[in-house]
């Protein structure tokens, strides 16, 4: 019987050291207890490095199944020996319960935030139609002036048609008034010609006179001379 507790015994030990091969680099938990301590050994008559709060994560690196302590090293880069049964695979309850209402708390406000969400979304749509009426008067407003435009341009070129028209008779009207002034100062030359020409008739039988009629006395009175 004695030699069978001590293979078991022995078998157990192994089991120990190859399960401490496979955790070695696996996180665990100090249980949900105030505070535990980190020492220097595996003992309890080892030195005390610091205090773990409950809930600290450690890094397993060496189980000592022996002694019931396991080496760890913190997050802050410590290591030390803690006892095995401080440790949990799993966290702490309380703070699986923290993590439960943080989770809580933030499915709410992600509730809340996609209410907040969708309240933004309605009141963006509300502007946005708005701003489409808004765009579409302006848009007709627009239509109408353009449609004001196109019928003054047309006017304006009916009307610049019409100048075209007009310029063309003012040219040919002043074409027509140079020409009758041009016939009226031939005119005027050929009437002042026709003066002249007169003039000088006038001028010329006034001339003319006055060389015959002296002659035609002095030989009436050498006649009536002759009959004495």
């Amino acid at each position: 019987m004695k030699k069978y507790n001590k293979v078991a015994v022995s078998v157990f030990l192994m089991y120990c050291s190859l399960h401490a091969g496979l955790v070695s680099a696996a996180t665990q938990y100090v249980s949900d207890q105030l505070e535990v301590t980190l020492r220097r050994g595996p003992t309890l008559s080892h030195a005390v490095l610091r205090m773990l709060k409950s809930g600290a994560a450690v890094e397993v690196l060496e189980v000592d199944a022996a002694s019931g302590h396991t080496r760890v090293k913190t997050s802050s880069g410590v290591e030390g020996w803690i006892l095995s049964r401080y440790l949990s695979t799993e966290p702490t309850a309380r703070m699986q319960l923290e993590k439960m209402l943080k989770d809580m708390n933030h499915a709410a406000n992600n509730d809340q935030s996609v209410v907040a969400q969708l309240k933004t979304i309605h009141g963006e749509y509300d502007n946005a139609s708005k701003r489409i009426a808004q765009l579409e008067g302006q848009n007709k407003q627009l239509e109408q002036q353009l449609a004001s435009i196109k019928q003054t341009a047309a006017n304006v070129l009916a009307v610049d048609e019409e100048n075209k028209k007009m310029r063309q008779k003012l040219a040919a009207s002043e074409d027509r008034l140079n020409a009758l002034q041009m016939e009226n100062v031939e005119l005027q030359s050929d009437k002042n010609k026709d003066w002249f020409f007169a003039g000088a008739i006038v001028l010329v039988s006034g001339l003319i006179l006055g060389l015959i009629v002296p002659h035609l006395g002095r030989r009436r009175n050498s006649r009536y001379g002759d009959f004495g």
